[in-house]
């Protein structure tokens, strides 16, 4: 078990949710679903930066040209900060399904993932050019959640969280598709659910466990090699940065705790030091 947990943001997010830090500024950024924002903070500051879309946002992930990628309910769009510019729409003829967290890989690709909003196996894991071109790659998914590439980036992990599982894929040898490679982990009943994940220096998997109050961190072989107990019921993303990409951060969420429910620190950014490293983010772009 590795202590220390502590709060660097105020509570303010309803469901926070992808984070990831970035390497060129020193911040950290995630977006808050319902509260239609992406945040940005940097350690050090009291402030943080928020910009509001139009609509729910589910990821904001960075690309090479210093936009950003972002997933609104089925459309992706580049934002540079003042306005959103179209990339290409996902699923939109099943009202039922809308846009989740997503990561890039080393090719400036990105993955990402839809949930059904009705918990049918009706989801999937898309594969989306930087011109926009979109194809699916897993389908029949419940609610396709946290993705993350190994260090070598021919490995993914990929979440349901709708079936409480991470299964791993190895990429094709053309890179156009995964081929199943095994199962990393599968929730049992009152250890909550897989939500976001990032893969460290060492490979190893750590998946905030929404429901579950904790973060877990997995080897690749899928031996459980560390939990971090949290003071929250819904942490839901995870990601390794700081300056020396060794502090792991928590989004959570205050959305989903019960009127009578206790936990100050639900909706805050927690952080911890575990002693290990993280990766660079991978850009959207070429």
């Amino acid at each position: 078990m590795i202590a220390g947990v502590r709060a660097v943001t105020p509570p303010h997010d309803l469901l926070g949710e992808g984070l990831w830090w970035d390497d060129r500024t020193g911040a950290l950024v995630w977006v808050d679903i319902r509260s239609r924002a992406i945040r940005t903070w940097m350690p050090g500051q009291a402030d943080i930066v928020t910009r509001e879309l139009p609509e729910e946002v589910s990821l904001a992930l960075p690309c090479v040209d210093g936009r950003r990628v972002v997933a609104q309910v089925d459309r992706l769009a580049l934002d540079d900060g003042e306005s959103l510019h179209p990339l290409c729409d996902i699923d939109v003829g099943n009202p039922h399904t809308r846009l989740n967290d997503g990561v890039c890989d080393d090719r400036g690709l990105l993955w990402v993932g839809t949930y059904s909003t009705r918990g049918e196996p009706e989801a999937a894991l898309y594969v989306v050019t930087p011109d926009g071109q979109v194809r699916a790659v897993l389908a029949e998914l419940v609610a396709s959640n946290g993705v993350g590439w190994a260090p070598d980036g021919t490995v993914l992990y990929a979440t349901d969280t709708g079936r409480a599982r991470i299964d791993r894929f190895t990429l094709t040898s053309d890179g156009a598709g995964l081929e199943p490679d095994g199962t990393l982990m599968i929730a049992s009943d009152g250890e909550g659910r897989p939500d976001g994940l990032v893969v460290d220096a060492e490979g190893a998997v750590w998946t905030a466990m929404w429901g579950g109050g904790s973060v877990r961190r997995y080897a690749p072989d899928g031996t459980l090699l560390a939990v971090i107990v949290l003071p929250v019921t819904y942490p839901t993303s995870v990601c390794l940065g700081g300056e020396g990409l060794d502090t792991l951060f928590v989004s959570t969420s205050r959305h989903h705790v019960s009127s009578d429910g206790h936990e100050p620190l639900a909706g805050a950014v927690l952080a911890v030091e575990p002693a290990v490293r993280g990766l660079l983010v991978r850009r959207f772009g070429v």
